[in-house]
């Protein structure tokens, strides 16, 4: 048996200044890079892994994905999509298709729905081959992709179990081939758009993990699994930023062959997950910039760390935000460490070397929409090449649990460290910020030395940071990852929606 491996993946936030406008910005592997390049902890990992069969011969294609965050214009996509498809012909006969998608790709119309046109387009020139694909928690799913495929969506947020997703999308997939099983899945779309940081699924705290109501919602769909018949079912967070009709959560339920079976899987969560919605915004308080920072400064033990909610990279933001280090400055905070990408900083502090004193304006050299350039003081600390190791835990199928054998090379561009007024150290990058404990401590930051430590997140920092601090404050910050769904200037979104629209109503029918 032969199957063809692609890889499609971009969680696009519609709202962001860089757009993905001509082939200069996607990036492209080919053949067995795929595969090798691929950690063995990813989804493409566990896929692998799980059809390691004799008689089965692994046809990996294109792989593709994108270097900015913001929309995917409508003729690169085309290419794109045309360059997966003309692979994976010239691959076959193929037996069977997996797709390593993310999920929440979204391009300029008609191509809102980029990875259903994707499996359309598939299904055109290559006919009805079996598919499975593996996807993100954030996924916006389709009703065209459910017919085309058999998804496998992480179920954990932060995602820490793409591998055995990865692993179950094998199995699946080589039943079929074997005739042994034949999914058939069913979506059941819930209006609701975020909040992601009322999403978690787990906690390092035990205490805490029980009270979250994805954690809850997760016991019971484990236990759905279990019935006769029953392959697979996943609640999805969905992606706000991506402007979609079908932006949202969403219950995805597969049976072997009963339609009727996977429909009521699907209906009986989502009617659990719309009547409890309000739980959603009450799982981390959010903070104005100002109260959070007082608050922070306030408490006896540390590190506290405060999270900039706004300009989270993982949504596209460009990470460049001053905001908090203004509030920092102007509250007279002390022993604390942040992360603002700025080129022209990294810039003047490898010209001018370490020790050397820089004034000049630092972020919202990307983005001024939301923010404004900080003029500041500071002295160079540190110039280091922005590559180290990401030791773990963190975001991204590692688990709880790390070993050397999961660690994985990163590379952020070349950094500068600035240390402003009471021991402030910003960790100014070239290309992209972390969100990983190792991010920092590789810049030199001594955490047990700070009292407040700022990340860039909504969700991926806590795999991370969570054993480490004292506690954590969420901050209502400017950007395009801001948690005031209604100010973003949608076009696609399915209305009414909660919560947007306090007072929908939302009923489900059999």
């Amino acid at each position: 048996m032969k199957i063809g491996i692609a890889s499609f993946s971009h969680e696009t936030n519609t709202f962001a200044p860089e757009h993905n406008d001509s082939m200069d910005s996607v990036h492209i592997q080919r053949g067995e890079a795929l595969l090798t390049q691929a950690h063995p902890r990813s989804f493409i990992g566990g896929f692998v892994e799980g059809a390691k069969h004799p008689n089965v011969e692994l046809i990996p294609t294109v792989g593709i994905s994108f270097t900015h965050g913001g929309i995917i214009h409508a003729d690169v996509y085309e290419h794109c999509r045309n360059m997966i498809v003309d692979a994976l012909q010239e691959a076959s006969p193929l037996d069977g298709l997996y797709f390593a998608f993310h999920g929440a790709m979204v391009a300029e119309s008609p191509y809102t729905d980029a990875e259903g046109e994707l499996l359309r387009e598939a299904r055109r020139r290559m006919g009805n081959i079996h598919k499975v694909g593996t996807y993100d928690f954030h996924a916006i799913m389709s009703d065209i992709e459910v017919e085309l495929l058999v998804p496998f969506p992480n179920n954990t947020n932060p995602h820490i179990d793409g591998y055995e997703r990865g692993l179950e999308a094998a199995e699946c997939l080589l039943k079929m081939l074997s005739g042994k099983i034949h999914p058939v899945t069913r979506r059941i779309f819930v209006p609701i758009i975020g909040p992601n940081i009322g999403q978690s699924t787990w906690s390092h705290l035990p205490e805490e993990e029980a009270r979250l109501l994805l954690y809850q919602l997760n016991r019971k769909r484990e236990a759905l699994e279990k019935t006769p018949r029953v392959i697979n079912i996943t609640i999805l967070g969905g992606y706000g930023y991506g402007d979609s009709p079908d932006a949202g959560m969403s219950v995805v339920a597969t049976t072997d062959g009963d339609s009727e079976l996977a429909e009521r899987m699907a209906l009986e969560l989502a009617r659990n997950l719309w009547t409890r919605r309000d739980e959603l915004q009450k799982v981390r308080p959010i903070y104005p910039i100002d109260e959070g920072v007082q608050m922070a400064m306030a408490r006896e033990e540390g590190p506290v760390l405060l999270v900039d909610l706004g300009d989270d990279p993982g949504s596209a933001c460009p990470a460049d935000s001053p905001a908090v280090l203004e509030s920092l400055i102007r509250h007279n905070a002390r022993d604390c460490a942040l992360t603002i990408r700025d080129a022209d900083v990294v810039r003047a502090g490898m010209e001018a070397g370490v020790g050397s004193t820089l004034n000049m304006m630092v972020g919202g050299k990307i983005d001024q929409r939301f923010y404004q350039p900080l003029e500041v003081t500071g002295v160079v600390k540190s110039i280091d090449d922005g590559r180290y190791t990401i030791c773990g835990p963190t975001h991204g199928g590692w688990g709880c649990e790390v070993t050397r054998e999961a660690f994985r090379e990163a590379s952020v561009g070349e950094r500068v460290v600035l240390r402003i007024g009471n021991k402030i150290d910003v960790i100014f990058s070239k290309r992209c910020t972390g969100k990983d404990r190792d991010f920092f401590k590789s810049a030199g930051i001594i955490m047990e030395e700070k009292r407040i430590i700022v990340v860039k997140s909504n969700q991926a920092h806590r795999a991370s940071f969570d054993p480490i601090v004292a506690s954590t404050i969420e901050l209502d910050t400017p950007g395009v990852s801001t948690v005031n769904y209604a100010s973003l200037p949608y076009q696609n979104l399915r209305r009414p929606i909660w919560p947007i629209d306090l007072d929908m109503e939302w009923e489900l029918s059999e």
